[in-house]
């Protein structure tokens, strides 16, 4: 399994990449931390937020999507089109159990 977070800045106090304390919140081995600046992978999910990828429920601000999770099938491959989310969806906060529930099944081949 490997983990990307993207950050992106999205509030006023986002000015800079995280550090510190907030690159600590995953601690884990298998979790790749990117800044992105741009808002690149966000505009790449909007894009490819059509058929068979399910679309996220929330997570938009100012056009822009943002706190949101997406798990993908232990042989998904990514490549001129991203491909479909078995979940996506946030704020993460709020699905951290269907996460986990979900990397389960796509864990065990279900």
């Amino acid at each position: 399994m490997a983990v990307f977070a993207v950050w992106e800045p999205m509030l006023p106090t986002d000015w800079t990449a995280p550090a510190g304390f907030v690159l600590r919140r995953m601690r884990d081995a298998r979790v790749r931390q990117y800044w992105d600046p741009n808002h690149l992978v966000a505009q790449r999910i909007e894009a490819d937020a059509r058929a068979p990828q399910p679309e996220p429920e929330c997570c938009q601000r100012h056009g822009i999507l943002w706190d949101l999770a997406a798990v993908y099938a232990a042989d998904a491959s990514w490549t001129d089109r991203m491909p479909p989310a078995v979940l996506i969806n946030g704020p993460v906060v709020e699905i951290a159990d269907d996460v986990a529930k979900k990397l389960r099944t796509v864990r065990e081949g279900q």
